[in-house]
């Protein structure tokens, strides 16, 4: 799920501190007594007596992200909305399917409150039988595929090798956190990749890894995944998961080393590929000292990817972040 882009391509399976109040004490207005022009709308809907949506921002296979409007706390928020047909269809996930993954998402989300580069959950709220994920609002952001995707058509070229290091440094560290806590995101690819201006507003950098919507816990939870059916984006699946086997971190690793791919060279590893997935990446044409390290994290074989800290240390040496930093 990305804001203000629906990111992804024709014929690709597609697929962003919870508060809890006790007491009437802590129970506001649905709008502030302070003067907040905001606070008058006109809203979509409010939900909960408490936010306001203002318009959809986003898009995905589990429905919406709606830019929202916290009259409490008078502040803007992301709201993610699960939308679900009465009766699924051929293919379709159910209802409770998707409630359940939504309510997922939320704990996991809530599991990496502390961990850097990754979308900050703040509420979740249940409104006709459906769970609403009130997330941090990230102002003023894009995604890394549309960041490359526009520089290509105005004949900029990919990243640089530099800013794609910065770029995979910060959503390793988000996935990092994710498994050693036993999450697996399972959906790593240039959409679901975050960038915007940093406090001093700085274009692009901040990196924040989002959409949790499929992530699942190696153990200790229950799956919502039916038996055999694929889950993720064709072209950035880990070869073990597009073959019915479990996803993992080093699943994880594979799809960034995809996702990195792309910022740096422009296209897709596998595009020019024969038979077979995956066939032989194409050789990096563009990623110079990078080139090792993605050819590694596109190894078939999950055995033969690195792991997390070797990759974590050569991205630091070509980014020149001193070792010891942790954010």
């Amino acid at each position: 799920m990305t804001y203000g882009r629906h990111a992804g391509r024709p014929g690709r399976a597609q697929m962003d501190e919870t508060g809890h109040e006790h007491g009437n004490t802590n129970v506001a207005p649905a709008r502030p007594s302070a003067p907040d022009g905001r606070a008058r709308g006109p809203w979509a809907r409010v939900l909960a007596e408490r936010y306001g949506l203002v318009k959809p921002v986003g898009t995905g296979g589990m429905g919406r992200v709606w830019l929202a409007y916290d009259l409490r706390l008078r502040r803007d928020v992301a709201v993610k909305e699960v939308v679900v047909r009465a009766a699924a269809g051929p293919g379709e996930e159910s209802r409770e399917v998707r409630t359940a993954r939504a309510f997922s998402e939320a704990w996991s989300l809530a599991a990496l409150r502390e961990a850097p580069h990754v979308v900050t959950v703040h509420d979740v709220v249940e409104e006709d039988g459906f769970p609403w994920i009130v997330m941090e609002f990230v102002r003023g952001a894009t995604t890394l595929e549309a960041v490359v995707e526009g520089r290509l058509r105005a004949g900029e070229g990919p990243l640089s090798v530099r800013e794609t290091a910065r770029i995979g440094l910060a959503v390793l560290k988000a996935l990092a956190a994710g498994h050693h806590l036993g999450i697996v995101h399972r959906d790593v690819k240039p959409s679901n990749i975050l960038l915007a201006p940093d406090s001093s507003g700085r274009p692009y950098a901040r990196v924040v890894l989002t959409d949790y919507g499929i992530a699942h816990r190696m153990a200790g939870s229950a799956s919502h995944t039916r038996a055999h059916r694929v889950i993720g984006t064709p072209g950035y699946l880990a070869p073990e998961q597009l073959y019915g086997g479990s996803a993992t971190p080093a699943s994880d690793l594979f799809a960034l080393g995809t996702t990195l791919y792309f910022a740096v060279e422009g296209r897709e590893p596998f595009a020019e590929g024969g038979s077979g997935y995956p066939p032989a990446p194409a050789p990096p044409r563009r990623a110079g000292p990078l080139g090792e390290v993605l050819t590694q994290l596109l190894s078939a074989s999950p055995l033969h990817r690195p792991e997390h800290g070797a990759v974590l240390r050569r991205l630091r040496e070509l980014t020149g972040e001193a070792g010891g930093t942790s954010s």
